[in-house]
């Protein structure tokens, strides 16, 4: 065992609760934990996973792949046998395979992984069911139809099983929905987006919504509470507004600042947010990557009428000393989230 005196760190014990990673770090740097006691303290605490948390990994992504296969399996066995199967056969298999997942979903233990895997699958299968509704019958329905559909009438089962991929996946419907939706008939907000930023944007708005409401909710939800979520919603949010302004910039015909507004107010907003509140170094290294590439394109940009060689490798240092500069100011960053 490793023992030290909590009393005489600085560090609460909201800190530790929250940030148990950097506590431990802490604790190593300051030499509170002895030097031949540093693995049994990274294994206590579970910073370093033990034998019991590796099977336990492994047992969980083992079945979760063994659901997609089975999932992905009676979707190409129909499709490969379309021609031989009639239409009560194909709709009998995938409403059978739905009403066991979802029964196999009500005799497992409440809240449980395997619950809530098994009411995963059945969401895939509502997914099948209405594109094999589709195809068989050629409703005529726009493409981003069957997967806002398919997010609608899944969405008691995204509230019911408390599964952070199941909220991502159904997140991610809508995603593709609006994608899709943008692609055919434009913005929903044609007033605000110019037809070049429409798409990029629309996304970017879709996802920072969906950002603001999981920041406000993970606290009150434990099921959302992981920072894996946020932080996958929030580099989707990062990539569609830097990409908008990226092509703002380079091109020649846009003179659009909805693009500049909107990226300087989620960089601030990012600051703000995760520099004093949250405080997430992944979010904060996420938007100085933004910053790094848009300060380097402005600057390309300005520059193009006189490219040559001592200008790209003015070049390469504007980018290196810029990543110094952000790596620089994410240790220290870092140091003070420690404290």
């Amino acid at each position: 065992m490793f023992i030290f005196d909590v009393n005489q760190t600085k560090i609460s014990l909201e800190e530790i609760m929250s940030s148990v990673r950097q506590v431990i770090s802490e604790f190593i740097h300051r030499g509170d934990i002895k030097p031949e006691q540093v693995n049994n303290a990274l294994i206590c605490t579970q910073v370093s996973p033990n034998t019991h948390s590796w099977f336990k990994f492994i047992d969980r992504l083992l079945l979760s792949l063994g659901v997609l296969a089975l999932g992905f399996a009676a979707l190409f066995f129909i499709a490969y046998n379309w021609n031989e199967f009639g239409r009560f056969a194909k709709f009998t298999l995938v409403e059978v395979l739905l009403v066991g997942s979802v029964f196999a979903y009500w005799r497992a233990p409440k809240n449980s992984f395997n619950g809530q895997i098994c009411l995963s699958l059945s969401a895939l299968f509502v997914g099948v069911l209405m594109a094999f509704f589709g195809q068989t019958y050629q409703t005529g329905a726009d493409p981003w139809t069957l997967f806002f559909y398919w997010a609608m009438l899944i969405t008691p089962w995204v509230i019911i099983a408390r599964f952070a991929s199941l909220w991502l996946s159904w997140l991610a419907l809508l995603n593709i929905a609006l994608s899709l939706y943008t692609d055919s008939f434009g913005s929903p907000w044609p007033f605000m987006f110019d037809a070049r930023h429409e798409h990029f944007l629309t996304i970017f708005i879709l996802n920072s919504c969906a950002l603001i409401v999981l920041e406000l909710n993970n606290t009150r939800f434990d099921y959302l509470s992981p920072r894996w979520i946020a932080r996958t919603i929030a580099t989707l949010s990062g990539f569609m507004i830097t990409l908008s302004y990226f092509e703002n910039i380079t091109s020649s015909r846009d003179t659009s600042d909805l693009p500049l507004i909107l990226w300087l107010s989620f960089m601030i907003a990012l600051l703000i947010v995760y520099r004093y509140l949250k405080k997430d170094l992944f979010m904060l290294a996420g938007g100085c990557f933004s910053s790094i590439v848009i300060i380097t394109t402005l600057f390309i940009h300005k520059t193009s009428n006189h490219l040559n060689g001592g200008l790209l490798l003015l070049t390469a240092l504007v980018i290196i000393g810029l990543t110094s500069l952000a790596a620089l100011w994410l240790k220290k960053v870092h140091k003070e989230m420690s404290l």
